[in-house]
């Protein structure tokens, strides 16, 4: 009996071993750092594979290595990938999966006048920023004056102790700086209901390979029975 009972055990880890999918997450500072469990995209994945009802294994890839695995045909998936202006026809994309979408965070009791539709709405104050941040540019088209960190999770604490007017980032990321932040004018922190810097990323995987092209055939079901 107990003979068996390991056998059925090893049989079980055999079969789940088969079916389970192999994702492979593109390093990005604000989207998929390495080995960050909490990051968008690895949260928006587990997501997806839980409501799908597969497990998964994964690995952090560069963007190279990751696009080596579709000219190789591999059976893995691949996020989060953003559309280049000319693509492989060798990958398969899926529907849009999520659009990243960067918000502007000000302090209530002090700005909560201001109305913000578009960053020149913004030239007569100071944002706070850093120079790796990935619109930086943008800033410098539109006028605004920027007072520089060494990261936005700086530039949050900078709004809070009312230093700066302003930040601009990412939902998701600008909230984990915000509550990683001290200070009693915290609480009257909030966010512009305005869209910035719009991202659509999607799910990728190669054409050749029929297993990972069933995959992202799931996802794409999953995202359409959302939109109904």
């Amino acid at each position: 009996m107990y003979k068996k009972t390991i056998l059925f055990i090893a049989l079980l880890l055999f079969f789940t071993y088969l079916h389970c999918t192999k994702v492979l997450f593109i390093e990005n500072e604000t989207l998929a750092p390495r080995d960050d469990e909490n990051s968008i995209s690895f949260v928006l994945m587990k997501s997806i594979m839980e409501q799908l009802g597969l497990e998964f294994e994964y690995a952090f890839v560069e963007h190279l290595e990751a696009m080596q695995s579709i000219d190789d045909a591999e059976n893995v998936i691949i996020f989060p990938y953003i559309i280049p202006r000319n693509m492989s026809n060798r990958i398969l994309v899926s529907d849009t999966l999520h659009v990243i979408n960067h918000k502007v965070f000000y302090n209530e009791r002090l700005y909560g006048h201001v109305e913000v539709n578009n960053l020149r709405d913004l030239q007569t104050y100071i944002i706070g920023s850093y120079a790796l941040y990935p619109y930086e540019v943008e800033f410098r088209r539109a006028g605004l004056t920027v007072l520089y960190s060494n990261n936005n999770q700086e530039s949050m604490q900078r709004l809070v102790n009312q230093e700066v007017g302003f930040v601009i980032e990412e939902l998701n990321t600008g909230i984990g700086y915000l509550e990683n932040t001290e200070g009693a004018q915290k609480i009257n922190i909030k966010i512009h209901d305005i869209d910035l810097f719009p991202l659509p990323l999607f799910v990728v995987a190669a054409h050749a390979n029929q297993d990972a092209a069933n995959v992202i055939s799931q996802i794409n079901d999953l995202i359409r029975n959302r939109r109904e």
